[in-house]
């Protein structure tokens, strides 16, 4: 379905590089400064032609986020539609991405030493982060942990979205709300931490071998099998002297505490 012409005439034009990708995001002043609330330093002004272009326009009854002028929803909140259509586009960076490889994970360090939480979306590893940046963590991302191909975690410090509860509408918050600053800088992956969180669960993880780990990342990686090779550069760097488990997790806080004792 293709997106109708817009019905105001105020929109204007954001243009950016991230990764080696220029991208181009059309909207109204408040979906724009939105935008660059919402998205990551890495994110910087870039110069036309753009190789893609989102958009977010207002519509009779609401407003629609699209890309290249196909629909990807519509909304009755301004923010709501930029928040689709930033998802859409930071994937495709992802995707794209030159030299870096984006895998879908939380991500914090101590000390230059980074905790990597693997997961879709759903399995909790946004309020983990949370709970580890309230813990003394220095944040890196709730969504990507971007790895360079030394396998070391770069910063992807976009505003952290939690959730009230499993399943309710995410908040966008600012890191010093949660008490804590952004990560500055490549850090070393010390630990890997595949956790599902199960409301009353305990703690029950187990050791994950090097393999096995790896094959977790994989499986979270966003370019997987359009850039092979380079991925599996990155993982086996990242692995490499790596500890790692995976299994369900009950209270984030608790969690977060257990993770942390790890690194010490």
């Amino acid at each position: 379905m293709r997106l109708p012409a817009p019905l105001s005439g105020d929109d204007q034009t954001l243009l950016l590089r991230a990764c080696g990708r220029t991208v181009a995001v059309d909207g109204p002043p408040l979906a724009l400064a939105a935008a660059r609330e919402r998205l990551p330093s890495i994110y910087r002004p870039g110069a036309a032609p753009p190789e893609r272009r989102w958009a977010v326009r207002e519509q009779p009854g609401g407003w629609a986020a699209a890309v290249e002028d196909e629909l990807l929803a519509v909304t009755e909140d301004v923010v709501e539609a930029t928040e689709a259509m930033l998802s859409d586009l930071e994937l495709w960076v992802a995707e794209f991405a030159r030299k870096w490889v984006f895998v879908h994970a939380g991500c914090v360090a101590v000390g230059g030493q980074a905790i990597v939480l693997p997961g879709r979306s759903m399995t909790g590893k946004s309020s983990l982060t949370a709970a580890l940046v309230r813990a003394g963590a220095e944040y890196y991302s709730d969504e990507y942990a971007v790895l360079d191909s030394r396998g070391l975690v770069r910063p992807y410090a976009r505003l952290p979205a939690l959730r009230p509860d499993l399943g309710a509408p995410a908040r966008r918050v600012h890191v010093e709300e949660l008490g804590g600053k952004v990560g500055r800088g490549p850090a070393n992956v010390a630990l890997i931490a595949v956790l599902r969180f199960e409301p009353g669960a305990n703690w029950q993880p187990e050791s994950l071998t090097r393999g096995p780990a790896l094959l977790r990342l994989l499986d979270n990686t966003v370019a997987a099998r359009s850039r092979p090779r380079a991925v599996l550069t990155a993982l086996e760097g990242a692995t490499l002297n790596t500890r790692a488990l995976a299994g369900t997790r009950g209270d984030a806080d608790d969690a977060a505490a257990r993770l942390l004792a790890m690194l010490e």
